[in-house]
C-alpha cells in the first residue's frame, strides 16, 4: 500500500464544511447522522463528529480523533458509540473507504425501506450509481458489534450502501467526493 499524505487539520475542515453543507441541503435529520475521515495510512485513525452537535454548528475544532480498535471511556461520553461501531468496521475492513457519510436524508431514507431500493438507470444521475450500490437488506436495529462487522462485509468494491430501513451510506477518498455521492 502506497503512503498517503494527510493533512489532519484540512481533513478537520473538509469534514465541518460538507456537515454544514449537509445541513443547509436539509440532507441530515438533526444530530442522528456520522460522518468520518481517515486520518491514517492504513485507515485505523479517524475523525468523527461528536454527538449532540446540529450539522449546522459543526466546526473543525469539534472533529473527534478516535481508533478503530478502541474506543476508550472518555470518547464514550464524545461520540456515538453505534457510530463509532460502524464507522471503525468500514474503516478496519475497507481501506479504500478513507471517508465515510451516513445520512437518514428523507427521500433516500424511504427508498432503502423499499423491498428493491434500487432505481434504475434512467437519467445522468441514476446511471451514475450503475453496479456502484451495495444493498443490505438486513439492517438489524443498532450497528454494534457483529452488527457492525456484517456491514462492513457488504461494501465490496462499491461506493454507496443502501441500508435497508436505515439509510445510506457512501464510501470515497475525500470528504468532497463522499458528499456529492450523497447529494446525488
Amino acid at each position: 500500500m502506497t503512503d498517503i499524505m494527510i493533512d489532519v487539520d484540512e481533513a478537520r475542515r473538509d469534514l465541518a464544511a460538507i456537515f454544514r453543507w449537509t445541513a443547509r441541503e436539509g440532507m441530515h435529520e438533526g444530530i442522528a447522522n456520522h460522518f468520518s475521515c481517515a486520518v491514517s495510512n492504513d485507515g485505523q485513525q479517524f475523525l468523527m463528529n461528536p454527538f449532540g452537535i446540529h450539522f449546522s454548528k459543526l466546526k473543525a475544532s469539534d472533529m473527534v480523533l478516535v481508533d478503530a480498535h478502541n474506543l476508550t471511556d472518555e470518547l464514550r461520553e464524545r461520540i456515538d458509540p453505534t457510530a463509532w461501531a460502524i464507522h471503525g468496521a468500514m474503516h478496519r475492513n475497507n481501506p479504500q473507504a478513507r471517508c465515510i457519510v451516513h445520512l437518514h436524508s428523507h427521500y433516500a431514507t424511504a427508498l432503502s425501506a423499499l423491498k428493491s431500493p434500487v432505481l434504475p438507470a434512467v437519467d445522468q444521475t441514476t446511471a451514475r450509481f450503475h453496479n456502484r450500490v451495495a444493498i443490505d437488506s438486513g439492517f438489524d436495529g443498532m450497528g454494534l458489534g457483529d452488527e457492525a462487522e456484517r456491514l462492513s462485509t457488504l461494501l465490496g468494491n462499491k461506493q454507496m450502501m443502501m441500508m435497508g430501513n436505515h439509510g445510506y451510506m457512501t464510501v470515497a477518498d475525500t470528504p468532497a467526493l463522499a458528499f456529492d455521492l450523497a447529494y446525488h
